[in-house]
């Protein structure tokens, strides 16, 4: 944020300091309402649809009795849901305006402060200071009467978020059918039975990626990916079965990027669940440095996959780059996977965005992927870097915080609704290997600011006073247009919004940061400050 204008005078200098840190309260970005978070009228159209399938006449005893009262158990859960729905967005939608309202009223205070400055008359330097000593001391009660106002405010939404919370809590014990718990999309729930391959038909099939032969796992993983595209041509037709060879073909078009392989693929035992897979470029068990990609919303395989490998690609060649520009001594091989591996929210319009549940189900199988990846590493210096995405950001950071910090030497969180910890410590991490990129117009800066209330740790772009001097809680990676540390290297465009992080890695300062880190060279990575936010 560049510095507030108006003037060199002392007491208005004063005034100035304090305006901007009561603003950086307010953060960057436009504030999003909760009315794409809505879906209550789709679970009202559930519980309607519920309620259509009651018995009738024709069915009459003991079962039909039974059957008629757990429907209407259902659809009254589903009416609660909607209710929560509602009341979820309504409390987001207050939390937006009272970021509008705040930043508002602060303008307008400063713009009196100044106003009036602008209009007092002095002989001497020392006279105008004594005149704008009550006019500034007015600025400056008005502006603490607003934070202070802002607090209460932001206070009782966070205590109206948490009974929420709590409300959701307790529906979660009701059942919607023998064995099963929820109602989520059909790619959201995890198979009844999971097992491993081998132990029976109906759980999933992994991929065993023990050997750390890289060729040999690829031809594994194809001939099991053509069984997979056999089989699921015969399904009947419908969206399952469109899904499951829309997974299929983007994996393919994954593997049609040079030096990609397909490292891991798993068959789910549940053909409507989505299929995991992780594509690598490079080899990732013999490699000096290894980076893995954790997606976030809309992360399905087939959607991500195929631009995640292509990101891959390029996020390689700018490290390779980096290492011949500095003539890094010794060897310093790259790898970059993008892996795919659980279900994340479909859209930033569904209610699952306010939840951790999918980060929560998902974390386990990161944790694991990294331990699989780890044990089976034929390089015993390989470093090994986790970068996260919007939710996959969340994901990431339960995985660390659950023990994944482990096979870890770096990580970097970026476009973060939040991860679950107030400090890199609780993660397993610290300051010099544990970084944040938030671009100021990302739009999920609100969602990251709202983090305490939704239980998932500080704001991802908190700002502290660390005696007297402002600093990011997190450190914080560049992600605007500028220069390198490296002599002779080209300028980096900026990343904007909430997508670019990751593309183009050897044209943006995100793409640069990214290489330094996966070559755990952290020394070499643009930081930025609250100053430049």
């Amino acid at each position: 944020m560049g510095a507030v204008g108006g003037g060199g005078s002392g007491p208005l200098e004063a005034f100035n300091s304090t305006w901007t840190k009561a603003r950086e309260t307010f953060g960057q970005g436009s504030p999003v309402g909760g009315e794409q978070l809505d879906g209550s009228s789709r679970l009202q159209q559930l519980k309607a649809t519920v309620e259509s399938a009651a018995p009738d006449s024709r069915w009459q005893g003991s079962a039909s009795e039974a059957y008629a009262a757990a429907n209407k158990e259902h659809a009254a859960v589903y009416g609660k849901l909607a209710g929560l729905d509602k009341r979820m967005a309504a409390e987001v939608t207050n939390a937006a305006a009272v970021v509008s309202a705040g930043r508002e009223n602060l303008d307008t205070v400063k713009s009196w402060v100044h106003s009036m400055a602008a209009s007092v008359g002095a002989t001497t330097a020392q006279d105008r200071d004594r005149k704008l000593v009550p006019i500034v001391k007015q600025g400056i009660s008005q502006v603490s009467d607003i934070i202070a106002k802002s607090t209460g405010e932001m206070t009782d939404i966070a205590g109206r978020l948490r009974s929420i919370k709590a409300e959701y809590a307790e529906l979660v014990g009701q059942k919607f059918g023998p064995g099963k718990d929820g109602a989520g999309d059909k790619d959201g729930a995890e198979p009844l039975n999971v097992k491993e391959k081998g132990e029976g038909e109906d759980g999933p099939v992994k991929t065993d990626m023990s050997s750390g032969d890289v060729e040999a796992i690829d031809r594994s993983n194809r001939q099991m990916l053509q069984d997979m595209l056999d089989e699921y041509q015969k399904l009947p037709d419908g969206q399952v079965k469109t899904d499951r060879l829309a997974d299929i073909a983007a994996i393919q078009k994954a593997l049609e990027v040079p030096g990609s392989h397909l490292i891991y693929l798993e068959k789910p035992g549940d053909p409507s669940q989505m299929v995991p897979a992780a594509t690598s470029v490079g080899d990732p068990f013999t490699a000096d440095h290894v980076s893995v990609t954790v997606p976030g919303v809309s992360g399905e395989t087939r959607g991500t996959i195929e631009g995640m490998t292509r990101e891959a690609a390029e996020l390689r060649n700018e490290a390779t780059n980096i290492v011949a520009e500095t003539k890094m001594d010794g060897s310093h091989s790259v790898a970059t996977v993008a892996w795919v591996g659980y279900q994340p929210p479909p859209n930033l319009g569904d209610s699952s965005v306010l939840s951790d549940d999918l980060a929560q189900a998902g974390a386990p199988k990161l944790t694991s992927f990294l331990g699989d990846l780890d044990a089976a590493s034929k390089n015993p210096g390989q470093t090994t870097a986790l970068f996260g995405h919007s939710y996959g950001s969340l994901t990431s950071g339960i995985a660390m915080h659950e023990g994944a910090s482990q096979y870890l030497d770096n990580a970097v969180l970026y476009g973060s609704p939040g991860f679950q910890a107030d400090t890199p410590a609780e993660l397993g991490m610290n300051d010099n290997n544990f970084f944040v990129m938030s671009a100021p117009d990302d739009l999920i800066n609100p969602f990251g600011a709202l983090a305490p209330f939704h239980g998932w740790g500080s704001d991802p772009n908190d700002i502290i006073n660390d005696d007297g001097h402002l600093r990011f809680r997190f450190q914080h990676l560049e992600t605007s247009a500028g220069l390198t540390p490296i002599d002779g290297y080209e300028s980096k465009t900026g990343a904007s919004g909430h997508s670019e992080y990751g593309r183009d890695a050897g044209e943006r300062m995100t793409g640069y940061n990214l290489a330094t880190i996966l070559l755990n060279r952290p020394d070499l990575a643009v930081k930025e400050t609250p100053l430049t936010w």
